[in-house]
C-alpha cells in the first residue's frame, strides 16, 4: 500500500566523499559520520523525501549513520524525472550502495519503501555485496502483494488526495492547499504508478536476517500477514509491533529507531570476524 508524506525537509548534506567515492544526489546524510561503526540506510514511502527521516539522525548514536534515498523527482532531485517501474528503481539503488557498503548496513524501509529495500538487497546479495540486514514496515507480505495486487496505479489526483486523507500521515492543511498540492502530487502520481504496477516475483527472498515492523491498527498490514514475510527471508527474524496505524512510525519514531539500532547491533556483532554463526 503506498503512503503519503510530508513536505520535503530542509537542510543541507555535505558533499564530502565516502570511502573515496564522491557524495551522489541519491544519498541524502543529513548529519555525515567520517567513520561510522555502522550505517542505517532508509527508503521513504511512496511521495516522500528525504526529510521523512530527518529525526533518525538526531536519534543515532554519533558513532552511527544515517543515509536517506532520495528517489528522482523531490528534494533536489526535483527537476528529474520519477522512476516508475520498481526494476529500475531497485537496480538505480543497487548501483549506488554495492561500492559504499565499507560498513555493516541495515536497509529500512516503510511501505513503498519497504518493497524497494527488499529488491535493492536481494540484488546486493547477488553482486557479493550483501546488506548486513533488513528491517520492512508498513507493507504487507510480498505473497499478499501477489495475491492482491494494489489498484493505486488507476487514481485520477482526485482519488489520490482522498487515499492520502484516508491514510494519514500527511497534514489536512497541506492537501487542502492547492499549490502545496501541486508541488507535491507528481511524486504521489509516480510513486503510486509504481506501487500498483509492482508484483513480487514468485519464490523472491533475501538471504540476510530480515526484521518486520508495523503498527497495530494499520488496516494494510494485518499481523497474520505481517508474519508471512517469513516466506521471503531465509533467516526470519520476526515481528515487532508497535501501537498505531499506518504512519506508526511518526508518532513511535524513538522506539521504531531503537529497535532498529539494536537489530545493527546484533549484524554488527554477528559479522564481527571470529563470531560464531547464528
Amino acid at each position: 500500500m503506498p503512503e503519503p508524506i510530508t513536505p520535503a525537509g530542509a537542510g543541507a548534506s555535505a558533499a564530502t566523499s565516502v570511502g573515496g567515492l564522491q557524495a551522489t544526489p541519491w544519498l541524502r546524510r543529513y548529519r555525515p559520520v567520517a567513520a561510522p561503526l555502522g550505517r542505517i540506510v532508509c527508503f521513504g514511502p511512496a511521495g516522500a523525501s528525504p526529510g521523512f527521516y530527518r529525526g533518525w539522525c538526531d536519534r543515532v548514536p554519533a558513532d552511527i549513520e544515517v543515509q536517506i534515498v532520495t528517489y528522482p523527482g523531490r528534494e533536489r532531485r526535483i527537476g528529474e524525472e520519477p522512476i516508475t517501474d520498481m526494476g529500475r528503481l531497485a537496480d538505480a539503488v543497487h548501483t549506488v550502495l554495492a561500492p559504499r557498503l565499507d560498513r555493516p548496513t541495515v536497509l529500512f524501509g516503510h511501505s513503498m519503501g519497504a518493497s524497494v529495500a527488499l529488491e535493492t538487497a536481494v540484488r546486493l546479495e547477488a553482486s557479493g555485496t550483501p546488506a548486513a540486514g533488513l528491517v520492512v514496515s508498513g507493507r504487507p507480505s510480498p505473497a499478499r502483494q501477489r495475491e492482491t495486487p494494489s489498484h493505486v496505479a488507476d487514481l485520477d489526483d482526485a482519488g489520490i488526495i482522498e487515499h492520502l486523507r484516508e491514510l494519514g500521515g500527511t497534514p489536512a492543511e497541506f492537501l487542502d492547499d492547492p499549490e502545496a498540492r501541486e508541488f507535491v502530487l507528481p511524486a504521489f502520481r509516480a510513486d503510486f504508478r509504481l506501487v500498483g504496477r509492482y508484483l513480487p516475483e514468485p519464490g523472491l527472498r533475501t538471504a540476510v536476517p530480515l526484521s518486520v515492523v508495523h503498527g497495530d491498527r494499520d488496516p494494510g498490514v494485518p499481523g497474520a500477514d505481517a508474519a508471512r514475510w517469513a516466506d521471503a527471508a531465509d533467516d526470519f527474524r520476526g515481528v515487532r509491533v508497535f501501537p498505531g496505524e499506518h504512519f506508526y512510525l511518526m508518532a513511535e519514531e524513538a522506539a521504531v529507531v531503537a529497535h532498529v539500532l539494536a537489530f545493527l547491533a546484533e549484524q554488527r556483532a554477528r559479522l564481527r570476524p571470529g563470531a560464531a554463526a547464528r
